[in-house]
């Protein structure tokens, strides 16, 4: 009668070669986690600046103030207008919803419009 268990040594042998492929693979896993949750919040920060501008380019007689002093408007007034999904949204970054009070900041040099959406109100 032959014995067709595996032996000690057989199992301890897969049980190290596992360990070893999870210590490779659970650090690139959770790297690549963190690269897209970055990317994920640069692009809502990305798409809150664009708000900005087209909400610019709609109201652009009321902006003639913001070519002498910096403006600013709410995530909260571009969701009124449109430029925004509505309802609440989603930091990638921390999960909780982002205050529709933060606002991007708009500024004009003489030649352009610039917007920037300052990411400390999110701390």
């Amino acid at each position: 009668m032959k014995n067709k268990a595996f032996t000690l040594v057989e199992l301890l042998g897969v049980i190290v070669i596992l360990g070893i492929l999870a210590m490779i693979t659970v650090p690139l896993v959770q790297r690549t986690i963190i690269d897209n949750t970055n990317q994920a919040y640069e692009e809502q920060i990305t798409s809150f600046e664009r708000a900005a501008k087209n909400y610019v380019a709609q109201n652009v007689y009321e902006m003639t103030k913001c070519q002498t002093e910096t403006c600013e408007v709410t995530l909260r007034e571009l969701q009124e207008k449109g430029l925004l999904p509505s309802g609440n949204i989603v930091n990638p970054k921390t999960d909780e919803n982002f205050n529709l009070n933060n606002f991007v900041l708009i500024t004009y040099d003489g030649t352009k419009y610039s917007y920037n959406y300052d990411t400390t109100q999110d701390e």
